[in-house]
């Protein structure tokens, strides 16, 4: 009976051992498309960013192996969505950032928010809005340029088609990188964005929280800070402190 009781309890260990080596299944993970700097297409259609190094970690930690993980910009069919996000069930944030303008290098007449009262402007509906509360639907109307996602805005700019683009740092950085020289940054605060992680199925808010914790504490955040936001990594020293409000 001890030999027997022995047999069991060692083949409940290896059960145990298997299971935690990983989960079964697939998990898709949603991220936004047309975001540089957090999110960039790669040739081969696979994606690399900020964005994607937070991805990766997190679901290795929820114990997904990389060739269980598929990408989508369909956020609707997603297992997992993340970036910006007001949800209160989210997990995060794992970055605080704020929304700043990318004009053309040689422009110097813009600097600050106010300098766009009769200037053309391109942004996501939610990126301009705080633009539109301030100038007001008229100037919505005369000089606003509606993009889906802030890339679609870089190549007005290069043309001269717009004065700025109204988005997050992290994105104008990476939009500001594919075209070298020929824009900057202008360093002027204009609203905050939590970032933050929806899990759908595949984890829960407090899993996903221990793994970010864990990426915190390891200093991989760090290393994905400097890898990806280059020149904000001295806005971004520290990980931003858990819990979405």
């Amino acid at each position: 009976m001890r030999r027997v009781a022995a047999l069991l309890l060692g083949l409940s260990m290896v059960g145990a051992s298997l299971t935690s080596c990983g989960r079964g299944g697939s998990l898709i993970v949603g991220v936004r498309v047309g975001y540089p700097g957090l999110v960039t297409r790669l040739p081969d259609e696979g994606y690399t960013g900020f964005d994607i190094a937070v991805a990766q970690y997190v679901t290795r930690e929820l114990g997904y192996r990389d060739g269980q993980i598929t990408y989508t910009g369909d956020l609707a069919e997603a297992d997992i969505v993340i970036g910006t996000t007001d949800a209160r069930d989210a997990a995060g944030p794992y970055l605080v950032t704020s929304s700043d303008l990318l004009v053309r290098a040689g422009d110097l007449t813009i600097s600050k928010p106010k300098d766009l009262r009769r200037r053309r402007v391109c942004g996501t509906v939610a990126d301009a809005a705080p633009l539109v509360r301030r100038f007001g639907a008229a100037w919505k109307a005369a000089f606003l340029a509606e993009g889906n996602v802030p890339a679609a805005c870089a190549p007005l700019l290069a043309k001269g088609k717009i004065d700025a683009i109204v988005a997050d740092a992290p994105v104008l950085v990476g939009l500001d990188a594919q075209y070298p020289g020929r824009f900057r940054l202008c360093g002027d605060s204009i609203s905050t964005s939590w970032y933050g992680i929806h899990a759908r199925s595949g984890g829960t808010r407090e899993e996903i929280d221990a793994a970010l914790r864990r990426m915190f504490d390891d200093g991989a955040w760090n290393r994905a800070v400097i890898s990806y936001l280059g020149v904000l990594a001295a806005r971004y020293t520290t990980p931003p402190k858990l819990g979405m409000t």
